[in-house]
């Protein structure tokens, strides 16, 4: 009896140690209670992507984790996982995300006001001004986009507020900047703390996080290893992307410096960590920076390439087979339906609450998906009264569904603006705006746009909106501008003349639809002419006119830089009445003559126009881009005077139709039809290339089509190759026409006025 006993007890123990540690085929232990993996993720920016990498083989080797955690970039890819959502996953996330548009400083255009949608992002420079100061922010982005793009990834675990009840335990690292701490952030909002985690210093805003002003963790523990040990993990692998202090021969620039300076404190914490970590994985991204996010694939294919090289040890790491690694399926965007009771707001002080509730589109009662909520909160920040506007989903213990709680930040009404632009045409100018979103009326908008440069000019704008639904407005636009362009005979340039322009408009508006509006407006116009050399025709004057305008313009495009989707259509009808004109000097070839013996004849007559502009993405880096245009004066015989402008790459001037082969003023015409057709290759990192051609019958009266001949038709093409830099597009044209025999170049940097 006492053999069998222990021979039983014998064999217990032999169960007991083959179930703890490594079993025969070299698996990790099964007690779940004694051996535990973390995961670290580092900081880096784009760099970070080749997480994602590594997560792919960890999921291919089914290694089970049972701790994440994660700085800046480090901390997305990590919470993502902790999330439930798997290597492949995050990578169709990664490779479908627009990283521009995330990080962009502007609302969507789609969003904006069809009101200013024309004019919007053309500023490289908005200081607001509060309380007659100015006010700087904490970071050049606030990264609104940012923030809706967390709130829409992590929706389905917006329950939870400790951080231990996700799929996977995670934790994330900021820095205070009150004293420099570390601050491990394991419980709360997650998306608050995934952003505040990678508020890069002077880049990105601060976060306010339970009483304290964070930015990103990768100034202070930017590897945190030693967090996962402290939150259980026994063995640690670490993967690493940052490119740490960089040698003294690289510290070329007082940025380079005051970045160095920056990650002192992180270079110290690193030895620590990297001592901390069991498995060190550090793939070889040389040639990346923490910008290279149109390098995606690239990178996420470095990280697999790291992993693999230590399979072997990975290997060692799994489970036994019995215990798999159960991944939670993250469900579909479309399929998470939230009711919402009611809705709340935190920080609304002089936004009236009825017009934010009403440009939410959002009632109690409502059922509402993440795309829902992201673009009720685009409308909201699109109105350009909020820094900031992030949510949150309470429940409600009555009913068991949510409280919408919108966390915003108000911005100073009034503002300060400026850009830059240098074109071929306009020369250098530099270019201001004082706005106010609250000029003496709660729905008035004022802004004085002022340029300073080769040809300045000033505009003014006054907007009031009828109610708070923003669907009728009364505006009233002037502008006046002192320009210099030459005249042209058979393309030959002949003379130059000095213009100055003033027109005071008055207008009433009202939607018609998401993205096009209707006006109705009369206007007063002045131009003075003078020949700046004497020339075949010299005119010396003056004239001024009132005009009538009905117009419908519909604006669709994704971008105003380098659109690669959507639509833009003018339509405008005027009818230019009480011609007063007071000229003293009508010459031909030096001989005096009457306006009338030189064919000109003031009277009334009726002006249309028509533009419009379609761009369609065919290709993932490939846009197709078209364009008609058409100008037809009616009992008009002015000679250059109320003319259609033919020639020019951008659209900035009164009466301008473009085309690629001719300059501005190049051709003068009292009818015009024009059209083109060409592609646009984005090459990454935000530079572009482009084709084009385009063909124009000019110099045409709609009852006499038998009058057409070739000498009414004009060719052109172009090549162009542009870049999307901070301070604007940077476009460098080349383009011909065989009408004139000439290859013409242009050069174009931020915003004409």
């Amino acid at each position: 009896m006492r053999h069998i006993v222990f021979f039983l007890l014998c064999l217990l123990l032999w169960k007991v140690s083959a179930s703890s540690g490594m079993s025969s085929t070299g698996a990790w232990g099964s007690e779940y209670g004694e051996k535990t993996l973390g995961l670290t993720l580092s900081g880096g920016g784009a760099r970070g992507l080749a997480h994602v990498g590594v997560l792919h083989v960890l999921d291919s080797l089914d290694i089970r984790i049972d701790y994440i955690t994660g700085t800046s970039m480090g901390s997305i890819v990590g919470a993502m996982y902790a999330a439930g959502y798997s290597a492949r996953e995050i990578e169709e996330f990664a490779l479908e995300m627009n990283w521009e548009a995330m990080f962009a400083r502007s609302a969507d255009l789609s969003y904006v006001h069809p009101a200013w949608r024309e004019t919007a992002q053309r500023f490289i420079l908005e200081l607001p001004i509060e309380e007659r100061k100015i006010r700087l922010g904490t970071g050049a982005i606030e990264g609104q986009q940012l923030w809706n793009t967390l709130n829409e990834v992590f929706l389905h675990v917006h329950e939870i507020n400790d951080f231990n009840e996700l799929h996977i335990p995670f934790a994330c690292v900021a820095t205070n900047v009150e004293n420099g701490e570390p601050v491990v952030m394991r419980d709360g909002n997650l998306v608050s703390a995934v952003r505040a985690s990678m508020a890069i210093p002077s880049v990105f805003t601060v976060v306010e996080r339970d009483g304290k002003k964070l930015i990103d963790g990768g100034v202070v523990n930017n590897f945190p290893v030693t967090t996962a040990k402290e939150m259980g993990a026994s063995f640690v692998i670490g993967v690493n992307v940052s490119q740490g202090l960089r040698p003294a021969e690289e510290l070329t620039s007082p940025i380079d410096i005051i970045y160095q300076m920056g990650f002192y404190s992180d270079a110290r914490s690193f030895i620590k960590n990297r001592e901390a970590t069991d498995l060190y994985i550090e793939p070889d991204l040389v040639g990346y920076t923490a910008a290279s996010f149109f390098s995606t694939y690239e990178i996420i294919e470095s990280g697999k390439v790291a992993a693999r090289k230590v399979i072997d040890e990975l290997k060692q790491l799994q489970r036994n087979e019995d215990i798999r690694h159960d991944r939670k399926t993250v469900p579909e965007k479309k399929d998470i339906k939230l009711i919402i009771d009611s809705i709340a707001f935190s920080g609304l002080e002089n936004v009236r609450q009825w017009f934010a509730q009403n440009t939410l589109h959002i009632t109690p009662g409502d059922t509402l998906t993440a795309s829902s909520l992201t673009r009720a909160v685009n409308r909201l920040y699109a109105t350009n009264y909020f820094d900031r506007v992030h949510y949150q989903l309470l429940p409600c213990e009555e009913t068991n569904n949510n409280i919408l709680l919108l966390e915003v930040v108000e911005k100073p009404f009034a503002s300060l603006s400026a850009a830059i632009h240098f074109g071929s045409f306009t020369g250098a100018g530099i270019i201001g705006r004082a706005a106010s979103n609250k000029f003496f009326l709660y729905n008035m908008h004022a802004s004085l746009t002022a340029s300073i440069g080769e040809q300045p000019g000033v505009r003014t704008r006054l907007t009031y909106f009828l109610s708070d639904r923003r669907n009728n407005w009364l505006d009233w636009k002037s502008q006046a501008r002192n320009l210099t362009f030459p005249l042209y005979q058979d393309f030959e340039a002949i003379s130059e003349y000095r213009q100055n322009q003033v027109r005071s408009e008055l207008s009433f508006n009202t939607l018609a639809g998401d993205n096009a509006y209707l006006s109705l407006g009369l206007a007063f116009n002045y131009q003075s002419l003078s020949p700046n050399m004497r020339s075949p025709i010299n005119i010396d004057g003056n004239i001024s006119s009132w005009d009538g305008m009905i117009s419908w313009q519909m604006h669709s495009l994704n971008s105003n830089t380098f659109p690669q989707s959507g639509q833009r259509l003018q339509l405008r009808g005027r009818y230019i009445f009480n011609q007063s004109p007071s000229f003293s000097l009508f010459e031909i070839n030096g001989e005096a003559m009457t306006p009338e013996e030189m064919g000109i004849h003031i009277r009334d007559f009726i002006q249309t126009s028509i533009h419009f502009e379609n761009y369609i993405t065919i290709r993932e880096r490939l846009t197709q881009f078209s364009h008609i245009q058409f100008g037809y004066n009616l009992l008009n015989d002015q000679g250059f005077i109320n003319s259609f402008n033919v020639g020019g790459t951008y659209d900035h001037l009164e009466n301008q139709i473009t085309f690629a082969g001719l300059n501005e003023y190049e051709l003068i015409t009292e009818s015009i039809l024009a059209g083109g057709l060409g592609y646009r290759y984005h090459l990454g990192r935000n530079i572009y290339t482009s084709l084009m051609a385009n063909a124009a019958l000019f110099d045409f009266t709609l009852n006499e089509p038998e009058n057409v001949s070739r000498d009414n038709f004009v060719f052109g093409t172009a090549a162009s190759l542009g870049y999307d830099s901070l301070i604007g597009p940077l476009e460098l044209t080349f383009s011909y026409s065989p009408e004139t025999g000439k290859v013409i170049g242009y050069v174009n940097l931020g915003w004409a006025f």
